[in-house]
C-alpha cells in the first residue's frame, strides 16, 4: 500500500485561479491541503482584509473543496490573508506537514510524468511521492538526469537505475518507467526542453543557495518556463534543538 502523501495546493482564491480537474484527480491519490490565500497591500491589516473579503473567499473555497471531493479526493483547508504569499506558502507547508508543494500551471491531462533527478536530492522522498501518486497503470514516468559532460553519463544512469528500482519496490510497474540521461551545460534549459511533451514535472527541493535567493530555485524557474504543473518534493524538516 503506497504511503499517504500530503500535497499543498496554494490557490490565489480571489484571483480566478483554477486547478484543472485532471490535476485534482491525480493529486487526490494523496491528501490535498488547499491553501486559499489572498495577498494584500502592506498597509492593509489582515483583520481588515478578512472582514472585507472572507465571505467571498469562503464561498470560492467551499466550491473548490466540493470539486475535490466529487473527484474522489480528501481536502484540508487553510484560508489566509497575507502580505507575503511565498513566506505564507512555506510556513503552511511546514505547519501542515506537507510532502509536496504544487507550483500550478494548467494540465489538460495527467498521463506523462517527468522526474528530473540529480545528486544530493532525496531519492527516497521522491520515490515515495511518485509511487503514491502514480499507481495508475496509464501513467508513464520518465526519470531524467542532466550530466554536465560525457564523464557524468554513467553515474547519471546509475542514479536513475536506483530510483527506478525503488519505484518498482513501491509498486510502480517497470513497464511504465523509462530513463533518459542527457548532456548539457545548461541543465535548466535541458529540463524545460524535456518537459515539453510531459504533463507534470516532479522535482526535489534544493538546499538554499545565494543563487536561488537571487534568481529563484530551479523548480520555480522551470515552472515559469513551461506550461506544466511542477510538484516540488520538500526536504525533511529538521527537528528543533531540544525537541
Amino acid at each position: 500500500m503506497p504511503e499517504d502523501v500530503r500535497v499543498l495546493v496554494p490557490v490565489a482564491i480571489l484571483s480566478g485561479q483554477v486547478i484543472p480537474e485532471p490535476l485534482i484527480r491525480f493529486l487526490s491519490r494523496g491528501t490535498i491541503v488547499v491553501l486559499a490565500y489572498h495577498e494584500i497591500p502592506e498597509q492593509t491589516a489582515p483583520e481588515q482584509a478578512r472582514e472585507q473579503f472572507e465571505p467571498k473567499a469562503r464561498e470560492k473555497l467551499t466550491d473548490l473543496v466540493e470539486t475535490i471531493e466529487s473527484l474522489g479526493g480528501t481536502a484540508e483547508t487553510r484560508l489566509v490573508f497575507t502580505h507575503e504569499s511565498e513566506q505564507t506558502i512555506e510556513r503552511v507547508a511546514t505547519e501542515a506537514n506537507c510532502d509536496v508543494v504544487l507550483l500550478s500551471n494548467p494540465a489538460q491531462a495527467v498521463e506523462r510524468l517527468i522526474v528530473p533527478v540529480k545528486e544530493h536530492i532525496s531519492v527516497d522522498r521522491i520515490a515515495t511521492v511518485v509511487s503514491a501518486l502514480s499507481q495508475d497503470p496509464s501513467i508513464d514516468i520518465t526519470l531524467f538526469h542532466v550530466a554536465t559532460d560525457e564523464s557524468g553519463v554513467a553515474d547519471g544512469e546509475d542514479l536513475l537505475g536506483d530510483v527506478s528500482d525503488e519505484l518498482v519496490v513501491r509498486g510502480v510497474q517497470r513497464d511504465n518507467l523509462s530513463r533518459m540521461v542527457t548532456v548539457s551545460s545548461t541543465p535548466l534549459q535541458a529540463i524545460v526542453d524535456a518537459a515539453d511533451d510531459h504533463d507534470v514535472i516532479v522535482m526535489g527541493e534544493e538546499e538554499p543557495t545565494l543563487r536561488g535567493r537571487l534568481f529563484g530555485e530551479t523548480s520555480e524557474r522551470v515552472a515559469e518556463r513551461t506550461i506544466s504543473p511542477v510538484l516540488v518534493v520538500r526536504n525533511p524538516t529538521e527537528p528543533d534543538e531540544g525537541q
